[in-house]
C-alpha cells in the first residue's frame, strides 16, 4: 500500500479510538437501539391486536414487575404464566382494537437496558355488551433488558392514565 493510504487509514483510526473514547461506544450504536426497541414495541402492540397471549408474552421477562403508581407504590412480581392466564381470562370478555405506543422518550443505559417513558393508547370493544368500548391513554415507563439478542420488559410501570370518551 502507499504511504498515504496508510496514513489516511491510520488518521480514521485515531479519530475513531477518540471518539469512541470520549463519548462511550454506546453513542454510535444509540439510534439503531432506539430503533430495535420501537419495532419490539411495535410487534406488542401487533399481538394485542391480534389476541395472541404467546406472542404478547415473549416481550417480558420472566418474571417481571409490574407497578401501578395511580394505586400504590407495591412492585409485584408476575410470571409469565401467571400473565399468560391474566391475558387469557381478559380475552374473554374484550378484543383489543388499538395498541399503539407514541411520544416515546427513550433512554439507552447501556448496549443491553434501556429505559422508555411513553403513551400507550388502547381501545377495547366489550365482547358481552354490544357497542361499548373502553379507551385510554396511559403514560407508561417500561425498564427493558435485551436477553438472547431480543428487547424485553422487565419493570412495567403505570405512571398516569386518561380515559378518552
Amino acid at each position: 500500500m502507499k504511504k498515504s493510504v496508510l496514513l489516511s487509514i491510520s488518521l480514521i483510526l485515531v479519530i475513531l479510538i477518540f471518539v469512541v473514547l470520549t463519548t462511550g461506544c454506546i453513542s454510535l450504536f444509540t439510534p439503531l437501539i432506539k430503533i430495535e426497541i420501537m419495532q419490539m414495541l411495535n410487534k406488542l402492540g401487533e399481538a394485542n391486536v391480534e389476541g395472541n397471549v404467546d406472542k404478547i408474552i415473549i416481550h417480558y421477562t420472566d418474571p417481571y414487575t409490574e407497578v401501578n403508581h395511580l394505586v400504590s407504590e407495591d412492585e409485584y412480581v408476575i410470571s409469565l404464566e401467571e400473565l399468560s392466564m391474566w391475558l387469557e381470562e381478559d380475552l374473554t370478555y374484550v378484543n383489543c382494537l388499538i395498541d399503539d405506543f407514541s411520544n416515546e422518550e427513550i433512554t439507552i443505559l447501556d448496549t443491553t437496558n434501556a429505559t422508555v417513558e411513553c403513551d400507550e393508547h388502547a381501545k377495547f370493544e366489550d365482547l358481552f355488551e354490544e357497542g361499548v368500548f373502553y379507551e385510554s391513554i396511559d403514560r407508561v415507563k417500561l425498564t427493558l433488558i435485551k436477553v438472547e439478542g431480543d428487547w424485553k420488559i422487565s419493570i412495567y410501570e403505570l405512571l398516569a392514565s386518561e380515559e378518552v370518551l
